[in-house]
């Protein structure tokens, strides 16, 4: 597990822009047993997995770094109650609820942070009853309290959440609980989201929050969460907006899916998540997009291998995402993930799962994750129900790449001919306060609820028959900087509000019951 210690905000005249660090941490990388040897020597573990449920691995494969990368997440630090008690949190665009585990706790609770709610001037009972459960035999248990969470100095008062007394199949998590920020029909009990009341509150001068997600491994931080704007220095270009088509995800129209020329894909819905990690997909369409890339499927992962031993880069093409009247395209570095599984032998993946995944109105939509966010800025505006994305300043950072590689033709200023590309196929899930600067990159879906809520009827959670967008100039606000100092660390979950989440056909569910 990597632990990074930064953070800062920033305050300008007028304008209020809270800027959070977010960073990645390998969860569950150490939680393998059963381990026997096979005929042919190779050391084969049962293998607990957020993202997979239990599955059987060869020990220092390239599915073991898969499965390790998959299950990371992306967490800061946040404190609550009156005096502040810290808790390391996924920050989740794809689910809505704020909970966290209690002192009371009596089971599975071991090695988290916890809530003492009687340490706390500013503590308020509630008594409602909360429940998740997930489908990899995970879950928590609790009851619904008040008090004040504290975000990097900012105080929301009378938070509604969930403090948990049974915590199930989550050993080995590196993050103590979740911050929702998708919308309140996404809820568990109904509560107003923190960001909700942050606006509310008049605590932010806009009620919109932006994320920009570094994919540069050896970067000192993993991205960055804004609340109350956006931070110009962190996009080029201009920004697409597009009108949130059914409140609850962050779910928009798409216009198309392109593998170079070929459409896979048209008039499609699609999600925004930063708690899921790959591009996920309508099973038809990814398969089709799978096979234009060449590729093969690998059933062991439920994700397709592409060779990048014997061909050259340029014979992969570009895949595109049409949203909003912009086109996004997506380069071969950009969706290959490469894991060197032995000196001089390499495996490659493409991003792209293939799942059926339906909204509340029985729409197939796509996951946007973070392979698709660490490109393209994300901005989400909750006054004018839109999402935006413009294009990151990490755009044109390429990942390392091996000279034996795609024959030899992938060039770059971040080239190298070591077999230090290789991803790392350990790490510690050992809990931190010092900081740690070494970095790994994150892979696939993290875990999956299912909301059992009921949508609203009015007409602001009624889907959108028009493809509208905007596109607006990037600002030239400059913002004066403040330091202080924070924790932060990683975690990711994933929501469903009808159907279960099932990252692959052949894998565990992992859903809220």
């Amino acid at each position: 597990m990597f632990i990074i210690i930064v953070s800062y905000y920033e305050i300008a005249a007028a304008k209020q822009l809270f800027k959070i660090p977010v960073n990645r941490i390998q969860s569950r990388s150490s939680t393998t047993e059963n381990c026997t040897a096979s005929s042919t020597n190779e050391i084969i573990c049962e293998k607990s997995s957020r993202t997979f449920g239990k599955v059987a691995v060869i020990k220092s494969s390239a599915f073991e770094s898969l499965i390790n990368e998959a299950d990371e997440e992306f967490i800061g630090t946040i404190c609550i109650g009156t005096p502040c008690q810290s808790f390391l949190i996924d920050f989740d665009t794809g689910s809505s609820d704020l909970w966290v585990p209690s002192s009371k706790c009596t089971s599975g609770c071991s090695g988290f942070s916890k809530y003492t709610s009687s340490a706390s001037t500013t503590y308020i009972p509630n008594g409602k009853a909360f429940s998740i459960s997930y489908g990899d035999g995970s879950g928590a248990k609790g009851t619904f309290c008040i008090d004040t969470v504290t975000i990097n100095g900012i105080a929301v008062r009378n938070q509604t959440f969930a403090q948990c007394t049974s915590l199930s199949g989550m050993n080995g998590d590196p993050s103590d609980g979740i911050l929702g920020l998708a919308y309140q029909s996404l809820t568990s009990g109904g509560e107003k989201p923190v960001f909700y009341n942050m606006w509310s509150q008049g605590l932010i001068a806009e009620p919109v929050f932006s994320f920009y997600l570094n994919p540069d491994v050896s970067a000192s931080t993993g991205g960055e969460l804004i609340f109350g704007g956006v931070d110009s220095t962190k996009y080029t270009d201009s920004i697409t907006y597009i009108p949130v088509a059914l409140e609850g995800y962050w779910e928009f129209q798409m216009t198309k899916v392109t593998v170079g020329s070929a459409a896979i894909a048209s008039s499609g819905y699609a999600i925004a998540d930063t708690g899921t990690t790959l591009i996920i997909g309508p099973n038809k369409q990814v398969t089709a997009l799978n096979v234009a890339l060449g590729g093969k499927y690998d059933s062991s992962s439920g994700m397709y291998t592409v060779s990048c031993t014997t061909r050259t880069l340029s014979s992969f093409p570009n895949v595109t995402f049409t949203i909003g009247g912009t086109d996004f395209v997506l380069t071969p570095l950009q969706y290959i993930i490469i894991y060197n599984v032995s000196k001089n032998s390499y495996v490659c993946y493409s991003v792209f799962v293939p799942d059926d995944i339906e909204d509340s109105d029985d729409n197939d939509f796509w996951i946007l994750g973070d392979y698709f966010l660490y490109w393209f800025y994300s901005i989400f505006d909750i006054n004018n129900n839109r999402v935006g994305f413009a294009k990151s300043i990490s755009y044109d950072w390429k990942q390392p790449v091996a000279s034996s590689l795609f024959l030899g033709t992938a060039t770059s200023s971040n080239t190298t001919t070591a077999a230090t590309t290789a991803r790392s196929t350990t790490a510690t899930t050992a809990r931190s306060t010092t900081a740690t600067t070494a970095r790994s990159t994150t892979v696939t879906t993290a875990r999956s609820t299912t909301a059992s809520t009921t949508r609203s009827t009015t007409a602001s959670t009624t889907r959108s028959t028009t493809a509208r967008s905007t596109t607006t100039q990037k600002s030239t606000t400059k913002y004066t900087t403040k330091s202080t100092t924070i924790t932060t660390t990683p975690r990711k979950n994933m929501t469903s509000t009808t159907k279960p989440y099932q990252p692959h056909k052949n894998l565990h569910r992992r859903h809220h019951h």
